[in-house]
């Protein structure tokens, strides 16, 4: 199920992905599908529905600098043409190709499954279910301008939303400048009003909306990106203002509200692909995919297992190209699973994914924030913010806020002081900001799966991330490092490319805390060698690998994917 979560009302988006190869025959009409590629042919020609990726100098830029990699030629290289065309001439009819995945969705008649399922290049096969409509939103509440709080001499006034950004420890930042300049922030939401609203008009007037896209199916009324928006970068000194509120944005829209389409899931990957090209350094996304309708097919619990998800693979994938992504845990919370869905949603499930859970101004979990564990028993969420009562900018004019609760609203938040982190260190790797929000928050010594490690201090991790250096021994500028495939299942290739021979080296993986998990290789690196390894047999996930050698250290990510899927 899609989510939208602001839980004043709660805006719920349904949509469900069957997790099954499915039969010939099982289906009488059609239905939309995922269909995975085997390979990406280097002689593959292209289609209307494929194209290289285009980017930006600053996602080049971005990957070089906090992944030690310029490109990921197997990511980057475009889903084969010809592959395409032999789905369509099976009579499919492609809706969205994605690089990353390697796949297209589709829709597809029981015959042409049948016909698609028989191509020698097609890995599987994997089918999405219906839609539901939209369960409407109540009406948030209107909420004034206020003083800043007595007896505390600020630089600026941030009227009602001083005490969402007090209870992160967000103000002491903000008031010695760090707000997020020179950080390019994304996000994935509903339509955002044409950016017209006071909120964002010094975003605008100072030229750091950098672009939008609408991946989605057409207009709509909806503005709950614009509610999430306004809570990260929203600036209206005397009523609101954002953790992030110096920072450039690029948006994009893949949610559509009127109507709970299956597209969602798939313009959500294809929107964060677009990001990263666009050379975003975070991306905040507050929607979720997990529960259908009674009596349809929908993601399960045992599905939360950082990998299953289309959304959670391609957040993964985000993060190995230096992307920080932060996604809303959930508004499924309540007394017992017995009850109700209970636990988060994917993409928040990934271990890449900074998961946020939601509080009220006292610092008590709010009951609709969702529970963890996943279901290989990681904890999550992550770590909280305040989701209860939040100011943001209303949709009822341009000059006026409400108020509203959801962890919609927390992970914007946490997404806005992530972008503080990166502007007082931009070399910080997506592992890095995780590990430092977890070790500085409200309860790192004792984290547990209703708060994770408890309510972000920004403050606290804006100072650790100034903290930490640059490695002094990093490889001189002949050295670099190809991995593919990345992602992985059982074998990689590390490709060095270097003008001498490196000498006795080891390659060596870490997962996202930092912990050693095992030694890949030991031995002698010639000049422009490859190492190949192959039975990796590790948890699917995002690590970090390293590889020390005569020539200094150099690290970067990889994301290993289950065989089966």
């Amino acid at each position: 199920m899609a989510r939208l979560f602001p839980v004043v009302g709660l805006l719920v988006a349904v949509l469900t992905v069957f997790l099954a190869d499915v039969a010939v025959g099982q289906q009488s009409a059609e239905i939309k599908y995922w269909v995975f590629f085997t390979d990406k042919p280097e002689s593959a020609t292209l289609s209307k529905h494929s194209s290289d990726a285009v980017l930006t100098d600053r996602a080049v830029e971005r990957r070089g600098r906090r992944m030690h990699s310029t490109e990921s030629s197997f990511l980057d290289r475009a889903v084969s043409g010809d592959y395409l065309r032999a789905v369509e001439q099976s009579g499919a009819k492609i809706l969205i190709a994605s690089r990353w995945l390697n796949a297209v969705s589709v829709v597809l008649s029981p015959e042409s499954l049948a016909k698609v399922q028989t191509l020698p290049f097609v890995s599987h096969v994997r089918v999405v279910g219906k839609s539901s409509p939209l369960v409407k939103s109540a009406t948030p509440t209107v909420v004034a301008p206020q003083n800043a709080p007595l007896g505390r001499r600020l630089n600026l006034d941030y009227g009602a939303s001083f005490t969402q950004l007090d209870l992160i420890n967000a103000v002491e930042p903000l008031e010695r400048g760090i707000n997020g300049t020179g950080v390019r922030l994304g996000i994935l939401d509903t339509e955002y009003g044409d950016f017209q609203h006071d909120a964002f008009s010094e975003l605008v007037s100072d030229g750091r909306l950098i672009n939008t896209a609408n991946l989605s199916q057409g207009s709509q009324t909806s503005r709950h990106g614009q509610f999430v928006a306004s809570i990260m970068v929203g600036f209206d000194e005397g009523v609101l203002i954002g953790p992030a509120y110096g920072a450039e944005l690029v948006a994009a829209t893949t949610e559509y509200a009127p109507t709970e389409t299956n597209q969602e899931e798939d313009a959500w990957v294809a929107g964060i692909e677009w990001l990263e090209s666009q050379g975003v350094d975070v991306v905040n996304s507050s929607l979720g995919y997990t529960e259908f309708d009674a009596g349809e097919n929908s993601y399960t619990i045992a599905d939360l297992d950082g990998d299953t998800g289309i959304t959670t693979r391609a957040a993964d994938i985000a993060a190995s190209l230096g992307i920080v992504v932060v996604n809303s845990a959930g508004n499924s919370g309540c007394t017992s699973p017995a009850q109700c869905w209970y636990f988060i949603l994917t993409p928040a499930d990934g271990d890449s994914v900074v998961a946020v859970g939601a509080v009220d101004a006292a610092g008590t979990k709010a009951g609709f924030s969702s529970f963890g564990p996943t279901s290989d028993g990681r904890i999550k969420p992550d770590v909280a913010a305040m989701g209860v009562s939040v100011v943001f900018a209303s949709s009822s004019s341009n000059s006026a806020y409400a108020s509203g609760n959801g962890t919609s609203f927390s992970s914007p938040a946490v997404a806005g002081v992530v972008a503080q982190m990166l502007q007082v260190n931009p070399n910080l790797t997506p592992a890095e900001v995780l590990q430092i929000l977890k070790s500085t928050a409200s309860q790192a010594s004792n984290p547990d799966n209703e708060l994770g490690w408890g309510i972000i201090d920004a403050d606290l991790a804006i100072l650790q991330a100034q903290a930490v250096g640059v490695d002094d021994s990093t490889p001189d500028d002949n050295f670099s490092v190809e991995v593919y495939p990345n992602p992985a299942t059982d074998r990689i290739t590390f490709q060095v490319l270097t003008t001498r021979a490196l000498g006795d080296s080891r390659i060596e993986l870490f997962d996202v805390l930092g912990r050693r998990v095992k030694t890949l290789w030991t031995g002698r690196i010639d000049a422009s060698s490859s190492v190949q390894i192959t039975g990796l047999n590790l948890p699917a996930g995002l690590y970090v690998y390293k590889i020390q050698s005569g020539a200094g250290i150099t690290t970067g990510t990889l994301v290993t994917l289950n065989p089966s899927l």
